[in-house]
């Protein structure tokens, strides 16, 4: 049964084979400035600090290629938080405790949901910045599924501290369900510090489940887990950056709590392509 899900495309072009859906993956020969244009692969404006441009958070990683971005001679990139990075939501009160730069699909790139509904494989790759290290006494959000409603988080892969406990994960990487549900640990892996981290989430919006499969390296995806129970709805859009949490934030983690002078941190993304999964086809390499 489990064979439904493994079609591995080591050889033939991922896009003969599957049909992706969204294509977060960078161009080899893409600008900075490009992320700038509202033609870009992920949108302009969302999320960064006020009065910031993203071709300013951003830099280009040319000789770290990871897995999923062998196969379209694409590159990495990475992204920084500063003393700068708060966002204000549409005009309302900073968000003043938390610092956050994130990449979300271009809305023009997502219509109608795409990524949020049928069978879907989310997949990605992630490695920390050898030159600008996070301080994993917070925590930190780095990729993440928000409803359209902004009630909640479908999906959550965090890192450092997590707000409420001792700390014991701050060097994993932790993937939690449903934050309407008490964001319930779904898979921890560590946070290699010199290799990419690949997943591939596979996501059944329709049955509410998820299977993860994870890598390390330029090795192929391996199932991590059986199909899990987790609820999907709401829509909503993904997100890929870092999202850091202040401690000791008491109820109000966006407006309170602490946050050091001085930041400059970054983390490094790859193969970010969103793939439909409807026939069982999961790409793993």
């Amino acid at each position: 049964m489990l064979a439904h899900y493994f079609v591995l495309l080591t050889s033939i072009s991922v896009s003969t084979w599957a049909t992706i859906v969204f294509d977060g993956r960078v161009p080899g020969d893409a600008a900075l400035a490009d992320f700038d244009s509202l033609d870009s692969i992920f949108d302009p404006e969302f999320t960064k600090g006020e009065s910031v441009l993203f071709s300013e958070l951003l830099a280009f990683v040319d000789d770290d290629v990871s897995l999923f971005d062998q196969q379209a001679s694409a590159k990495s990139i990475e992204i920084t938080i500063d003393d700068d990075s708060i966002f204000a939501p549409g005009g309302a009160a900073p968000q003043t405790a938390v610092r956050r730069a994130e990449l979300s699909p271009n809305p023009a790139q997502s219509v109608d949901n795409v990524t949020t509904t049928g069978v879907k494989t989310l997949h990605f790759s992630i490695k920390p910045s050898p030159e600008r290290a996070l301080n994993v006494s917070h925590e930190y959000l780095m990729v993440f599924l928000e409803r359209a409603d902004f009630a909640g988080n479908q999906i959550s892969l965090k890192t450092g501290t997590l707000l409420g406990s001792d700390g014991a994960t701050k060097n994993d990487l932790v993937l939690l369900g449903n934050s309407n549900d008490g964001g319930e640990t779904l898979f921890t892996t560590a946070f290699e510090p010199d290799d990419f981290t690949n997943f591939g989430l596979l996501m059944d919006f329709d049955q509410n489940t998820i299977q993860i499969f994870q890598s390390t390296g330029t090795d192929a995806l391996v199932q991590q887990t059986e199909s899990l129970s987790n609820d999907l709805s709401g829509n909503g859009q993904l997100h890929f950056g870092l999202n850091k949490n202040p401690t000791d934030p008491g109820e109000d983690v966006l407006r309170s709590g602490f946050q050091e002078s001085g930041i400059l941190e970054s983390i490094i993304y790859g193969g970010i392509y969103v793939e439909d999964s409807a026939d069982g086809t999961i790409t793993l390499a």
